[in-house]
């Protein structure tokens, strides 16, 4: 198997259809990361989570479904900015505006510290045989041991490690895992360290959630879960 390289110039992301494409396969079709993940837990149905909690839930009296929805559409957009804003100011200086942008760029500079790093950013990687792919937040090469970590940013207001009423994924590889954020992202994080020992021969010795809130940047390490993520990959390579 001939390995990938990082930052293929023919590989490439559409950023407003969230489409990865390659050059020198344009008939090739690659599922996400975060969408092959997704498929094996209940769909999130935003408009109808959103009329529960309006209707059933004391914090949302008062909104509509819409304002509701807007609010958290509004949330998804701050991260896209806090995620630009960083790759902005890794890859051309300039400075951020987003508070949190700036709490994570500070955090990364102690982080830093830790070694001698050079700091990659929204780092694609795929799979031409699985067809699937995904970006990297931060892809940190320790020039000292040659290994590699990565790092998620995450701007959501909780990390929540259990789910509500114990609920589980459902499909037979995650039947055993309880649906909540912090599982979905650790998930996401073994498939893009799984792509890159696999893929790149790239070694991979940590994988961590960096947790943006309002005054500072918790980072929360992720288990390697390879086998599910072996599972997904056998159960995909069967459809």
């Amino acid at each position: 198997m001939t390995l990938n390289t990082l930052s293929d110039p023919q590989f490439t992301l559409d950023k407003e259809t969230h489409t990865y494409s390659h050059k020198d396969h344009p008939d090739a079709e690659f599922q996400s990361v975060t969408t092959v993940v997704g498929d094996h837990f209940e769909i999130f149905d935003a408009p109808r989570i959103a009329e529960n909690l309006v209707t059933n839930n004391p914090r949302y009296s008062g909104m509509t479904v819409e304002e509701l929805m807007g609010k958290w559409n509004e949330t998804s957009r701050l991260g896209t900015r806090i995620h630009e804003e960083i790759e902005l100011f890794i890859y051309e200086g300039k400075t951020p505006t987003e508070p949190k942008a700036k709490i994570g760029l500070n955090w990364l500079e102690q982080f830093k510290m830790k070694s001698d790093f050079e700091i990659l950013s929204e780092v694609m990687v795929y799979s031409m045989e699985l067809k699937i792919a995904g970006t990297i937040d931060i892809l940190a090469h320790d020039l000292k041991t040659g290994n590699y970590e990565l790092i998620d940013w995450k701007s959501s207001k909780k990390i929540q490690t259990e789910s509500y009423r114990g609920k589980v994924g459902t499909s037979p590889v995650t039947r055993d895992i309880q649906d909540c954020n912090f599982n979905h992202y650790a998930l996401q994080l073994s498939f893009y360290r799984y792509l890159l020992e696999e893929y790149y021969s790239i070694p991979v010795s940590n994988q961590m959630i960096a947790h943006l809130t309002e005054d500072r940047c918790h980072s929360i390490v992720t288990p390697y879960m390879k086998d599910h993520i072996h599972s997904m990959v056998n159960q995909k390579a069967r459809t």
